[in-house]
């Protein structure tokens, strides 16, 4: 390692610390002094593939595809070089600096991902791969670790060291050869799993439907998708059952075609993207939803220009639409519909609003404010009603 430390320093590099490690190696964090910014290194020094001289072509050509594909879903290269070992060289790259952690490890934390979440990651990956297949690149290997989403909820495609780019030119030679069988089993398409080279974008499409049926299920299976549970739209079931059709004719035939419709379906209000919108947080005990000068729950909280999943002041999931699919709107009942987006909860016994410690109670006996007015002495004739101090009444809740 003395030897990575003492290379990359002479680049302007300073190694800190691993970041993780994968078919080729190890991958490690760095300081560029000249920026004052981190970078990622991947060197090429797995002890099972450091003398695969298939494997390391794959590793040096991902450099010049990382050049190529410039996206902003996609780690930018800064350079690339060779540190020497004794009589062996390790080829390394530099790159973008990801801080966050990729799909298959988040899913493993914290379970499946809420679908606009899924929804936004597929757009940004989508549209990585519109410019990367419009470059003759072809990834190969995409899958949920082979997608990084930044601590900012930002998605970036990684690992382009099997991807190939049939494009004449020569540091993209396809260093595959008929019958390798390289990617993950669980997201491989069957004419990638036949010949891996001899495929096309399709493949590529194939992988994605999987791997969002992974972000949303928990399983990269279709049949998953249709967990009741789950209540994954029908619209969004069908777009990645296309995308991962068996037979490559009847799939998507370019990621162009899949990112119209998904952008048309949220359009038509099937599915929501990131987009700023007015959300709902309809929990009866959220600290921002509207309350009365003396404490009285009178209607739901609602976020202007919202992109967040969860209302960031009590947790709750957030509502962007009605079932029915028609936007929120600032009102009790759907524009669309009519259905009931909230509910303000009354007493049964005097028909008043509810306080807070109220709410979730049993008051089958009366709310706090019955107990307030058994408080109140009956009129004597003649004689000024005397009203026990600690008693508020609010006068624009109703009885």
């Amino acid at each position: 390692m003395d030897e990575y430390s003492n290379h990359l320093k002479r680049q302007g590099f300073e190694l800190i610390g691993d970041i993780g490690s994968g078919l080729s190696g190890k991958t490690k964090k760095a300081k560029q002094g000249s920026l004052e910014r981190f970078v990622a290194v991947k060197f090429f020094d797995s002890v099972f593939n450091q003398h695969n001289s298939e494997l390391k072509k794959k590793f040096k050509r991902e450099a010049f595809i990382l050049a190529e594909a410039q996206h902003p879903a996609i780690p930018y290269v800064i350079t690339h070089g060779e540190v020497k070992c004794g009589e062996d060289s390790v080829p390394y790259i530099v790159m973008e600096y990801i801080d966050g952690t990729n799909l298959e490890e988040y899913i493993q934390k914290h379970g499946v991902i809420e679908q606009r979440q899924v929804i936004t990651i597929a757009t940004q990956i989508l549209d990585a791969l519109s410019l990367v297949h419009s470059k003759g690149i072809i990834h190969r290997d995409i899958k949920p670790s082979n997608i990084m989403l930044s601590s900012a909820g930002h998605a970036y495609l990684i690992d382009f060291s099997i991807g190939f780019a049939p494009s004449g030119n020569p540091n993209f030679t396809r260093a595959t050869r008929t019958g390798d069988h390289l990617g993950s089993v669980e997201y491989i398409s069957p004419e990638q799993n036949i010949d891996m080279k001899n495929v096309d974008c399709r493949t590529d499409i194939y992988s994605l439907g999987l791997t969002l049926c992974k972000l949303l299920t928990g399983e990269p299976t279709l049949k998953a998708l249709d967990k009741p549970e789950l209540s994954i739209p029908h619209a969004l079931r069908n777009l990645i059952n296309k995308a991962s059709e068996y037979d490559a004719e009847n799939r998507y035939q370019n990621v162009g075609d899949i990112l119209r419709e998904l952008k048309s379906l949220s359009g038509a209000g099937h599915f929501a993207i990131n987009t700023p919108s007015k959300a709902l947080c309809s929990n009866l005990k959220c600290p921002d939803a509207s309350w009365s000068p003396n404490g009285y729950y009178k209607g739901a909280n609602f976020i202007e220009n919202s992109i967040d999943i969860h209302c960031t002041s009590c947790g709750e999931k957030l509502t962007y639409q009605c079932a029915c699919g028609y936007p929120i709107a600032e009102t009790r009942f759907c524009g669309g519909c009519g259905a009931e987006l909230f509910r303000v909860p009354e007493c049964d016994s005097c028909g008043s609003y509810l306080k807070k410690q109220d709410i979730g109670k049993d008051i089958s006996s009366g709310c706090s404010k019955c107990l307030s007015k058994k408080q109140v002495q009956p009129p004597v004739w003649g004689q000024p009603q005397q009203i026990s101090k600690d008693v508020d009444f609010d006068d624009d809740i109703p009885f």
